[in-house]
């Protein structure tokens, strides 16, 4: 029992001592994929729908889906994390949120991934009414990822010690 409380209070001394970390992703080994967004729902209805895609690691072939949930008047949307290197997109899976349909369509595009460094490759924006949708998914051009990444991303404490992965020009 004595072996048992000793064993019992280092592990308790151990959980409290680790350095907490300040957000989610900082001081990993990957990379962070935002879109900007503009979520705007009109009228008696509700968005139904995320986008799942897939991206393939252009050196390795090796493809990932990543699942990005959008929410109304929210200015970005977070694709996900990714291991350093040069991606491509594959296609874009549109998800009802109710599980009930998928619908397929492609999506062009290259975009890097450094670790510790968020990448804005594009811009979506989703227009719904009651019977209509609308999806556009457009590049985002460097100068509109700076003023995201400075203005809404940055301040958002979750984002703490990221920096912004600016594009080669």
């Amino acid at each position: 029992m004595k072996h048992l409380l000793i064993l019992l209070a280092a592990v308790t001394l151990a959980a409290c001592s680790s350095n907490p970390t300040k957000a989610p992703y900082a001081g990993e080994n990957e990379g962070l994929v935002i879109f900007a967004a503009d979520i705007e729902v009109r009228g008696d209805t509700e968005l139904e729908y995320d986008f799942m895609f897939t991206v393939e690691e252009v050196t390795t072939g090796e493809q990932h889906r990543l699942r990005m949930p959008v929410v109304e008047n929210q200015p970005y949307a977070v694709m996900g994390r990714l291991a350093p290197g040069e991606y491509r997109f594959v296609k874009r899976e549109d998800v009802r949120r109710d599980a009930r349909g998928i619908r397929l369509f492609e999506i062009e595009g290259e975009f890097s991934v450094e670790a510790g460094h968020v990448t804005l490759p594009k811009h979506v924006m989703v227009e719904k009414k009651l019977f209509t949708r609308k999806v556009d998914i457009t590049d985002l051009d460097s100068d509109a990822a700076e003023v995201l990444f400075l203005s809404d991303i940055l301040t958002d404490e979750t984002y703490e010690g990221w920096s912004l992965l600016r594009p080669a020009e």
